[in-house]
């Protein structure tokens, strides 16, 4: 009984997280729900690349906890953009492609954190399923 508790605050916190997010904001309750049941948690030691500039990408990221340093490559070397803390997201491009044709466009390292991780796979099947529905 407690578990089945422990589950369900989880589930409203990733409901909660989902629902922060400008790209799915207008999605409706039941959609964030069966997105909220798809969704990983991965955690990342500090100095681990979540994400590599140039390299391919098929997950979207949601910072449960902790935070992360955006960098990017360019003719000095590499230039620390911005930090995400927690409620931050990246990786959104990754959802919005159909292939693995998406690049990342910049690095992402973990400072210490955790992520609410979502696949483009799972992404298209659930709103392919919400657009059949309509």
């Amino acid at each position: 009984m407690i578990m089945m508790k422990t589950g369900k605050d989880k589930n409203q916190q990733y409901r909660q997280f989902l629902q922060s997010v400008p790209l799915l904001q207008n999605l409706n309750e039941e959609l964030i729900g069966r997105i909220a049941d798809a969704i990983e948690v991965d955690y990342y030691p500090a100095g681990d690349y979540i994400c590599r500039q140039g390299c391919s990408g098929d997950s979207f990221y949601i910072i449960s906890s902790g935070s992360v340093k955006v960098t990017q490559h360019n003719f000095v070397g590499e230039e620390t953009l911005r930090t995400l803390k927690t409620g931050d997201y990246f990786g959104e491009q990754a959802l919005l492609v159909t292939s693995s044709s998406a690049l990342r466009t910049a690095n992402v390292v973990s400072l210490d954190c955790e992520c609410l991780v979502l696949d483009r796979t799972n992404f298209h099947s659930l709103i392919g399923d919400l657009n059949e529905l309509k």
